[in-house]
């Protein structure tokens, strides 16, 4: 038994109990009362600080009211100024010193800061004003500088006066905001000094104010009528310069000889400062007459409290120690120590007491009764505990067996693996063979058999007695569980309940097992079809969070970014930064429902990529449960759009050309007035014939293109020879365009060849990439080199210009039908944009190809591959 600590007696606990009581109502006093101690200070420092901003406004509506009336002076006497009507002038000076007796001086100068007009006419000593310069008076110059009203720092009037004074200067400026002219107004700050003494309503507190030099305003030490004072380098001012940047707070500073507690203000309308200071002694000595007052109280009720309870321990303890004494002889008589003992009840003491000894003695008869009575109940309940922990440990072990066939059904086993895993966790709470026969397929703990005899299965494995247990999916049966029992072995009421509960179980699991399997590859369809589609997808959920986006949408919106994390706000930004879209519009359109948005994407190459944004709700049985954008690219629809208007635009004016001059040349000839030379007549029957074989060449580049893209163009194969094709072509170029032509041929062969062609479909393609080299070609001499070489596989032809050359985002689209690269430049020089679609077409028909290289400004170069033998025909 473990050795019990030595504990306090009831005497020692009881006067403990007194003085914890005691202690903690003392702490929790004593506690309170500096909290409110804390409080008052508190307040009382807000309070200062709130006297501080009072100060400070009732400073900055003083200077204000002043300046105010300066201000509208200026402006009410710049007529009289301008026409120097001094009379009227100094009236109104009169008028305001009437007014408002705090100017102790009014002055309206010029520009050049000499005084005209002032009053009153005597100082306040009795001595006659005259006019002043204030032109080398630093708030003059500021004045003049900025044309805004300045306020000085704080001095001294003159002639003897003992005020000092601030002044305010204001501009007179005309309506081209030029100064013609000032109006000065000094003003008494005395009274504004005693005023802000007064309203100091603790006789611990003083105010100091310093103007923007820190010239003494108001100072409880320093008498500004007698001496102007700077306090910059005082100690409570170099201690606010060094705080951080702020207009107004508390800090601890020495002034007066002594720590003060300061409040203060910084008006950086008029660049004054305003503190109020408070000794911190007045402070720290209310705490510590507060802790004084705590302890003391503390010391004597304790001492109090000690006394009382020790009186009230010693009745108690007697008492306590009576029954403590028989419980002990009691406790020795259950042991069988000795015999019973006889309780003595006492009859001193309190009522209390004299209670307390009877019930102990009744309880005593009690627990006698009851001892007996626990015996007998024991020995009986340990019977029974007995007989119930077996029936628990058989239960226990029938849940731990269906609780291991719980398992996940999301698991990577096929339906037989997974009946095997389910049996294999069984296993260790089973005292006999498990079979599972489900779909012609038997499965145990060991091996995975198909089966095509069931009876013939269980005859061949079960050796002992069977059991079985249908294993139902919904109204279907599916299976068995077959139990093998050997001949000692039988299976009672609760093992029959435990294997119905344990078939119902696998029955549950494999149910699940079908529903999860049936919903994934259902899944992994609809991810196959989503991830295959040709268009972006995003689906956003209610709370405009991104649930999924396929792979085209990644690609194209986050093809740098983890879109799992990202959400609505994240989708703007990516397409603000992507398609050139405001927020605003791309908020508006996903708000609505069934809209369409298209928007273009520049690359670094100036191409413009076109897409399709559609914007529908997600509905599940008739509810929205999100939104969903569909983005398509379009680009590709676009440029055949644009490639459609081009063809338009350049076949009508390819066409009306020539009808158009073949019937102004026709109305001509057909006029009788009018008897026509022959001469003329030929000229314009031999336009006439130009226009109608420019019409026939376009349409046979229609009839061209129209054999190549249905696959029917004819081409008539005969051996032709190299060199003597390319010359022939070259003849082909009309005379009127080969002026300032320098066209060349290079035969790199030594001997003749031949190839398998169409003689004329190669003249063709030959003599359209010459004509092209002439037309976009702004240079004085226009070169053509036509180069015939040979590799081991086909015959090359290349022609090379110096021409305008085609940018290298072009070169892919150049072969493709009505793409051109400059419309205008077409229309200046002729063209559908069907020639080099043309040649593409007639080289693939010989099994060949055609290729371009290409620098801006420098010239192209085209090659032609025939292959060699009559296999590549």
């Amino acid at each position: 038994m473990k050795k019990l600590r030595k504990s306090r007696t009831f005497k020692g606990k009881l006067i403990l109990s007194f003085l914890t009581v005691t202690l903690v109502s003392i702490v929790l006093l004593g506690a309170f009362q500096i909290f409110q101690l804390y409080t008052l200070v508190k307040e009382d420092k807000e309070k200062q600080f709130q006297t501080t901003v009072f100060l400070d406004d009732y400073i900055d509506n003083y200077i204000e009211n002043y300046q105010h009336v300066v201000e509208m002076l200026a402006f009410s006497i710049e007529p009289l100024f301008v026409e120097r009507d001094l009379t009227s002038i100094e009236k109104q000076l009169e008028q305001i010193k009437k007014n408002y007796p705090g100017f102790i001086n009014l002055y309206v100068g010029n520009e050049a800061g000499e005084s005209l007009v002032f009053y009153p006419k005597l100082y306040t000593d009795g001595v006659k004003r005259e006019n002043l310069d204030y032109s080398d008076r630093p708030y003059y110059q500021e004045l003049k500088r900025t044309k805004q009203p300045v306020l000085s720092s704080v001095f001294h009037g003159r002639g003897g006066t003992d005020m000092i004074l601030v002044t305010v200067a204001v501009p007179i400026l005309n309506d081209n905001n030029d100064m013609i002219g000032y109006v000065l107004g000094a003003f008494d700050l005395n009274a504004l000094a005693d005023d802000i003494k007064t309203r100091i309503d603790d006789e611990k507190r003083f105010a100091i104010v310093l103007d923007q030099e820190d010239n003494v305003v108001v100072h409880p030490n320093v008498d500004t009528r007698k001496e102007l004072v700077n306090l910059k380098d005082a100690r409570f001012v170099q201690t606010l310069s060094q705080l951080p940047t702020k207009n107004s707070g508390d800090y601890i500073a020495v002034e007066n000889g002594e720590e003060q507690y300061f409040t203060f203000i910084k008006n950086e309308k008029i660049g004054w400062k305003v503190w109020i200071g408070t000794p911190t002694k007045y402070l720290s000595d209310t705490y510590e007459d507060a802790i004084f007052t705590v302890l003391l109280f503390a010391l004597l009720t304790t001492m109090l409290m000690i006394g009382v309870s020790f009186l009230f321990a010693n009745r108690f303890e007697k008492a306590l120690q009576n029954v403590l004494r028989y419980i002990k002889q009691y406790k020795d008589y259950t042991r069988g120590l000795n015999n019973k003992p006889t309780f003595q009840p006492s009859t001193k003491g309190t009522r209390e007491i004299v209670e307390l000894y009877d019930h102990f003695g009744s309880l005593i008869d009690d627990v006698e009764h009851s001892r007996n009575r626990l015996i007998k109940l024991n020995k009986d309940l340990e019977d029974r505990v007995k007989e119930r922990t077996a029936t628990l440990e058989n239960k226990n072990l029938e849940l731990k067996a269906v609780n291991k066939l719980i398992t996940s059904v999301s698991t990577e086993r096929d339906l037989t693996q997974f009946i095997q895993h389910c049996l294999i966790q069984i296993t260790p709470f089973m005292e006999y063979s498990i079979h599972v026969i489900f779909q012609n397929i038997a499965v145990t703990p060991k091996e995975i058999t198909a089966i095509e005899d069931v009876q013939q299965y269980l005859n061949s494995r079960i050796v002992g007695k069977q059991h079985m247990e249908p294993i139902q999916i919904g109204k279907n049966l599916q299976g068995f569980l077959v139990v093998d029992l050997n001949n000692s072995q039988t299976i009672n009421t609760s093992e029959q309940e435990f294997l119905e509960t344990f078939a119902s179980s696998l029955a549950i699991m494999l149910e699940n097992k079908f529903l999860f399997e049936k919903i994934r590859n259902k899944h992994a369809e609809l991810e196959a079809i989503l991830q295959s589609m040709s268009e972006g997808l995003m689906l956003l959920n209610k709370k405009d969070g991104i649930e999924y986006v396929n792979d085209f949408f990644q690609q194209i919106v986050f093809s740098d970014t983890n879109y799992k994390v990202l959400d609505l706000e994240d989708m703007y930004k990516r397409f603000m930064e992507l398609f050139q879209i405001s927020k605003e519009e791309l908020q508006s359109f996903i708000q609505q429902d069934e809209s369409v948005l298209k928007l273009e994407r520049k690359e670094g190459n100036d191409k413009v990529k076109s897409y399709m944004l559609h914007s529908f709700s997600v509905f599940l049985d008739d509810l929205i449960i999100g939104k969903g954008l569909l983005l398509r690219d379009i680009t590709k629809e676009a440029e055949i759009d644009t490639l459609k208007d081009n063809l338009i635009s350049l076949t009508s004016h390819e066409f009306k050309t020539p009808i158009t001059n073949i019937r102004g040349s026709v109305e001509t000839l057909l006029r009788e007035d009018v008897e026509w030379d022959p001469d003329f007549e030929r000229e314009l029957l031999v336009g006439v014939h130009e226009d109608i074989e420019r019409i026939q060449h376009l349409v046979s580049d229609w009839m061209d293109i129209s054999k190549i893209e249905s696959g029917t163009m004819f081409i008539e194969r005969n051996m032709v020879r190299g060199d003597q094709i390319i010359e022939k072509s070259i003849q082909q170029i009309p005379k009127e365009l080969q002026n300032q032509l320098e066209i060349t041929f290079q035969n790199k062969l030594a001997e003749p060849v031949y190839f398998y062609g169409d003689k004329i479909r190669i003249q063709q393609v030959l003599l359209n990439l010459m004509m092209n080299a002439i037309r976009y070609n702004d240079q004085v001499i226009k070169k053509i080199a036509v180069t015939l070489d040979q590799s081991a596989t086909d015959i090359i032809i290349s022609v090379k210009d110096n021409g305008i050359g085609i940018e290298e985002d072009h070169l892919e689209k150049i072969f493709t039908r009505f793409y051109q690269v400059d419309v205008t430049g077409t229309r200046r020089t002729g063209g559908t944009g069907l020639g080099l679609s043309i040649c593409k077409g007639i080289m693939e028909a010989h099994h060949g190809k055609i290729t371009v290289e290409s620098e801006r400004g420098k010239g192209s170069t085209f090659t032609l591959f025939f292959p060699l033998g009559e296999e590549g025909v």
